[in-house]
């Protein structure tokens, strides 16, 4: 292939040149290996000393106290679950009826409180091709009761004990089995 061109400078060359080393001993590589194995022992040790400072809490011992015992019987005392939702425009109040079911043995699931001042949802373009806000959440005029089923409707009726005289109604409208909704009329 190459008797076609001319002789060059660079056909003379009878050996390969290039860079050698000489073989690596064993201490060698020992020590190479040390310095990978302590920089990784190293930045494993920062890892979880900083994912150990920034959580609250990653080890579970696997113990629990007698305290918590005797304060769980009577939060479950009842067994039912029970959420609370305001409606009304008065802070703080699903709260403060949640503490009192609470103080009263009830297992209170959440307190919610569902007013929201001046929210408003969009609905389809109207005709004159602007779009007609509805208030997401507007106050319930009286305080309800919900029940998913005859179950929940008679721990509902020892519920009113705490809560006050209010209207029972057994409907699947909220998930939780009892779910307190607070209208206006709520005192």
């Amino acid at each position: 292939m190459a008797q076609n061109f001319p002789k060059d400078v660079f056909d003379a060359v009878t050996d390969a040149g290039g860079r050698h080393r000489a073989k690596r001993t064993a201490t060698s590589r020992l020590v190479s290996f040390s310095r990978y194995a302590t920089v990784t022992v190293v930045l494993s040790a920062a890892s979880i000393a900083v994912l150990n400072f920034t959580s609250d809490s990653s080890v579970f011992n696997g113990s629990v106290s007698s305290n918590n015992s005797a304060q769980q019987q009577s939060f479950n005392s009842n067994g039912v679950g029970v959420t609370v939702v305001d409606t009304t425009e008065t802070k703080g109040l699903a709260g403060k009826v949640a503490q009192s079911l609470y103080d009263s043995g009830w297992n209170v699931l959440s307190a919610v409180n569902a007013y929201a001042p001046g929210a408003t949802q969009q609905t389809m373009p109207d005709p004159a091709g602007g779009l007609t806000p509805i208030p997401l959440a507007t106050t319930a005029p009286k305080t309800i009761v919900y029940a998913v089923n005859d179950t929940a409707k008679s721990a509902a009726q020892n519920l009113l004990k705490t809560l006050g005289n209010y209207e029972v109604v057994v409907a699947a409208t909220y998930a939780d089995p009892i779910t307190v909704v607070i209208g206006s009329d709520y005192r």
